[in-house]
C-alpha cells in the first residue's frame, strides 16, 4: 500500500556498489522500536557529515560468496580472479575503516562499524602476485619468472625452425606462407599438391582442403620442448595460487567481517545520501498505541518525479 519496495529502490540508486544496493533493497520492516531508532539515529548522523560538506566513505566491493566460501575448506586453491577480489576487498576495507575512524567523534553511532582488516603483509603479497584482471604475475616468484622466460625461449626456438622449413619450401607451395596454430600445435600451411611436402603431422586443413596445416617431423621435438616448458609454468602458476590461499586461509575470519563491513557501509551512506537529496529528517518512533503526526510529508515516488510535489 506505501509502496515501500519501489521507495527502497531508490534509496538502493545511492549505492556506491551493486551489492550495497542490494543491501539496501533487501530490508524489511521491522517492529523492534529500539532498533529503528538506533539505525535512523546512524543515518542522521552521517547525513549531518553530509550536510557540513564532510563525507563518510563508501567503497564497493565484488561478491566473495564463493570464494569465501571455499576459502573455509581445507586444500582448496582459490582461482587468480578470485584473489584479485579478495585484494579489491582488504584494499576498500582498509579505506573504509580509516575513514570511519575519522569522523568517530562527529558520527560516534556509523564508527561502531568499524572492523581491523587483515594485515597489510596480504595486501602488500596479494599486490606482487596478481594483477587486477586474476593474471598471476612474474613477480609472485622466481621459479614462475624463470619457468616463463623458458616458454618464451623455446616458443621462439619452435618458430624459428618451422620458419626455416617453410622458407625451403617453394614460394607457390607455401600457403599463407606463415607459422599458425592448429590444436595447440604450431604449424606451417602447406599446399595440398606440393610435390615437395614436408614429412609431419597433419593437424589440420583449410575450408578449400586445398592446404594442409603440417607439423613438420623436425620440429615436433621443439614442439613438444616447448609443451614440457608450458606444463612447467602452468605447475608453477598453480603452486603459486596453492600458497596465496593457505596464506590467507587463517584470516577468513577477518575478511568476512571486513566484507560486511563494506557492505553495512555502502548501505548506511546511500541511505544518507537519499536523506539529504530528499531534505529528510530523522522521525521521532514510539510503541503503538501512539499518534501518527505527519509534517512536510511528500511521497518518495512523487518526489522522484519532474513535477513540483506539495508537501501533506
Amino acid at each position: 500500500t506505501v509502496e515501500f519496495y519501489a521507495v527502497l529502490a531508490l534509496v538502493a540508486g545511492y549505492a556506491a556498489g551493486e551489492l550495497g544496493a542490494a543491501r539496501v533493497r533487501s530490508r524489511r520492516p521491522v517492529r523492534d522500536v529500539a532498533w529503528i531508532r538506533e539505525e535512523l539515529a546512524r543515518v542522521a548522523e552521517v547525513a549531518a557529515l553530509f550536510r557540513r560538506g564532510d563525507s563518510l566513505l563508501a567503497e564497493p566491493v565484488p561478491d566473495l560468496a564463493e570464494p569465501l566460501a571455499r576459502l573455509r575448506i581445507e586444500g582448496s586453491v582459490l582461482e587468480g580472479r578470485q584473489l584479485a577480489g579478495i585484494h579489491q576487498l582488504i584494499v576498500s576495507a582498509r579505506r573504509v575503516q580509516t575513514d570511519l575512524r575519522r569522523i568517530r567523534d562527529a558520527a560516534p553511532l556509523a564508527a561502531l562499524l568499524e572492523v581491523e582488516p587483515p594485515p597489510r603483509q596480504h595486501e602488500r603479497r596479494l599486490e606482487q602476485s596478481i594483477d587486477p584482471d586474476g593474471n598471476v604475475l612474474d613477480s609472485a616468484s622466481p621459479a614462475l619468472s624463470a619457468a616463463r622466460r623458458e616458454v618464451h625461449a623455446a616458443r621462439q626456438r619452435l618458430i624459428r625452425r618451422l620458419e626455416s622449413v617453410l622458407r625451403s619450401l617453394d614460394a607457390s607451395g607455401g600457403g599463407e606462407s606463415a607459422v599458425t596454430m592448429r590444436g595447440g600445435r604450431y604449424v606451417i600451411p602447406v599446399r595440398r599438391d606440393l610435390r615437395t611436402r614436408p614429412g609431419g603431422i597433419v593437424h589440420d586443413e583449410s575450408a578449400s582442403q586445398g592446404t594442409l596445416f603440417i607439423e613438420p617431423s623436425e620440429a615436433v621435438e621443439f614442439g613438444n620442448a616447448l609443451r614440457e616448458a608450458e606444463v612447467a609454468e602452468e605447475r608453477e602458476t598453480l603452486r603459486v595460487l596453492r600458497e596465496l590461499t593457505s596464506e590467507l586461509r587463517p584470516e577468513h575470519s577477518t575478511l568476512r567481517a571486513s566484507f560486511e563491513m563494506c557492505l553495512a557501509v555502502d548501505d548506511l551512506v546511500a541511505r544518507a545520501r537519499y536523506a539529504v537529496a530528499v531534505a529528510g529528517e530523522a522521525p521521532a518512533v514510539s510503541p503503538a498505541p501512539a499518534p501518527l503526526i505527519v509534517r512536510i510529508g511528500r511521497h518518495p515516488l512523487l518526489l522522484a518525479g519532474e513535477r513540483e510535489v506539495v508537501p501533506f
